[in-house]
């Protein structure tokens, strides 16, 4: 884990906080070659992405309430759903690489993360942390074998932390959540209305 903390603070140090008003956010999708963790089948769709880090209780507030009161919207059919790691601690980083180990689980591991937020956040020992992270993965398909390679793949830890240098500095990522709704920036767990009512202006455009 020590390992994990020397590196996320060497990118941050090394990082340039400016924001380019002139990078379209879709260039930013499709150069790191991001999927939506929920993608819309409608014609005419906004894309949400989402600046989060697991250890952010404001990040965990707007999955368990904001986000399924979003999902219930009509608008939500609209919307192709991106998240983003932007890890602010070791324990966060760690998550980061578990949930992106295998793709085709991370959508129930960013589920059961927050869901579970109050557990594992509360463990007294960071092994308890890395165990309960860990098995979040292993209950979801993610096999141990594959866990304990991925853990040891320098080229995975290196491209999250790339990408979260690169939303620090195109966007402007300072603090999570924060959301690209449409190429409009939008700053903390706001209120499902203010979400709903950007989409609309989006849709109508």
């Amino acid at each position: 884990m020590n390992k994990f903390l020397f590196i996320v603070s060497v990118f941050f140090i090394f990082s340039i906080n400016a924001y380019s008003k002139d990078y379209e956010y879709q260039q930013f999708l499709s150069d790191n070659l991001l999927i939506p963790v929920i993608e819309s089948k409608s014609d005419s769709t906004v894309d949400i992405i989402e600046f989060s880090s697991f250890s952010c209780s404001h990040c965990a507030t707007f999955h368990n309430e904001t986000l399924i009161e979003l999902k219930e919207s009509d608008v939500f059919k609209n919307v192709n759903y991106y998240v983003v790691d932007f890890p602010l601690n070791q324990a966060a980083f760690y998550a980061s690489i578990v949930g992106n180990c295998d793709l085709s689980i991370r959508p129930n591991y960013i589920d059961s993360v927050y869901e579970n937020y109050d557990v594992w956040t509360k463990a007294e020992t960071g092994e308890g942390i890395i165990e309960m992270l860990n098995s979040y993965g292993l209950q979801h398909g993610l096999g141990e074998d594959q866990l304990e390679v991925c853990l040891k793949n320098e080229d995975l830890q290196n491209k999250l932390l790339s990408l979260q240098v690169d939303s620090q500095n195109i966007f402007g990522v300072e603090s999570t959540p924060t959301f690209i709704v449409g190429g409009e920036k939008v700053q903390g767990n706001r209120p499902a209305s203010e979400f709903i009512k950007i989409i609309s202006k989006k849709l109508k455009k």
